[in-house]
């Protein structure tokens, strides 16, 4: 019985943990432990994201967010990648990286919306730049972590099939190296959409942080929270195509962990 129980919870894991989020929710609501005002039901969220729905400015809203976020964690994973890349090839250009890394990484997505209004304008460079710049050293970090930590058995059976350092790199060092990277491009997934709702928020003419912003100041508090799980829903398609790609480039590695367990 419970062998069967697990595998059910396995197999509906993803309705599961929504109903439990739901539910207790529901059950906060019910309790009055807030205000109603500040935390409505679920029935009353569910009703104003509906109303929303009508005028189809949440879909326009959705799908441009969603796209801000995907180019900007593209471009982002690209050129972290490329830098991890040149830090491995070179000790010198690793180190003034390592440098910058360590003076932007912490600066939070907020506070560079200012400065790309003033160098930017309002537009998708300024979305763009945001997102990249406060999303690239995830890939970027993982990526020279994974390629430092190839090992020398890989590596000297490369050098005795004759391959030269470039060789190496892509042949050998980049594919071992995949599957970390990929975790850091999930985790810039989630940090791409947080950057791309913050520079709606502060500096947007559309997508769903500008929604937001205006709708809380309105006092709109079910529209409020419908968007906040419109935003929670763009993360998971973010991560499933992020998933997605990397069951294509790295499942062997997926293929190989799940043996092992």
């Amino acid at each position: 019985m419970i062998p069967g129980i697990a595998v059910l919870a396995e197999k509906f894991r993803v309705p599961i943990c929504i109903a439990l989020v739901l539910g207790v929710w529901q059950i906060v609501f019910v309790l009055g432990v807030v205000n109603e005002k500040y935390f409505p039901s679920i029935p009353t969220i569910a009703v104003a994201f509906g109303q929303m729905l009508t005028d189809g400015s949440v879909i326009a809203a959705w799908a441009t967010t969603f796209l801000r976020a995907l180019i900007g964690l593209i471009g982002a994973a690209l050129l972290g990648v490329a830098l991890a890349i040149v830090s491995d090839l070179s000790p010198i250009l690793s180190r003034g990286i390592r440098y910058v890394s360590d003076v932007l990484q912490p600066i939070p997505p907020a506070a560079f919306v200012p400065m790309a209004v003033f160098m930017l304008g309002l537009g998708s460079k300024l979305y763009a730049f945001v997102i990249i710049l406060v999303t690239v050293w995830p890939p970027y970090l993982n990526g020279v972590a994974a390629l430092a930590g190839v090992g020398p058995v890989q590596l000297n059976t490369g050098r005795m099939f004759g391959l030269t350092n470039w060789g190496l790199l892509w042949r050998v060092k980049l594919p071992a190296a995949l599957p970390e990277i990929f975790t850091g491009i999930r985790y810039a997934a989630t940090i791409s959409l947080i950057a791309v709702i913050v520079s709606e928020m502060l500096a947007g003419r559309d997508g769903i942080g500008f929604m937001i912003f205006k709708k809380a100041f309105a006092m709109r508090t079910p529209e409020v929270f419908g968007l906040m799980f419109l935003v929670a829903i763009n993360g998971v398609l973010l991560n499933g195509l992020v998933n997605l790609l990397r069951r294509g480039l790295t499942g062997w590695h997926m293929r190989m962990m799940e043996r092992s367990e």
